[in-house]
């Protein structure tokens, strides 16, 4: 979620990086703005994998639904628990 004490300018950036750098370390996502206006998004490494996992993962629902809604048959329960469990390696 953007907060609005999340964003600062090109110039405070520059000027305090370490303590940039620290928030965005705990998990903070802050935007930058340049002559009043968004510029960029900074985050960490962490952060941006979670994002795209979960951006990846809705595009995965979202195409089994439309299979599901097209007749299309899906694999069994158990299988597809086992499959996520194995992902996100937890014992089944």
């Amino acid at each position: 979620m953007h907060r609005t004490q999340d964003t600062y300018g090109l110039s405070h950036f520059r000027q305090r990086t370490s303590e940039h750098l620290e928030r965005i370390r705990e998990g903070r996502v802050e935007t930058i703005t340049q002559n009043g206006e968004a510029a960029l998004v900074v985050m960490s490494p962490e952060r941006y994998d979670f994002l795209v996992h979960s951006a990846e993962r809705g595009h995965l629902w979202q195409e089994a639904i439309r299979g599901y809604r097209a007749g299309e048959r899906g694999i069994p329960a158990t299988e597809a628990i086992r499959a996520l469990a194995d992902e996100f390696g937890l014992d089944v």
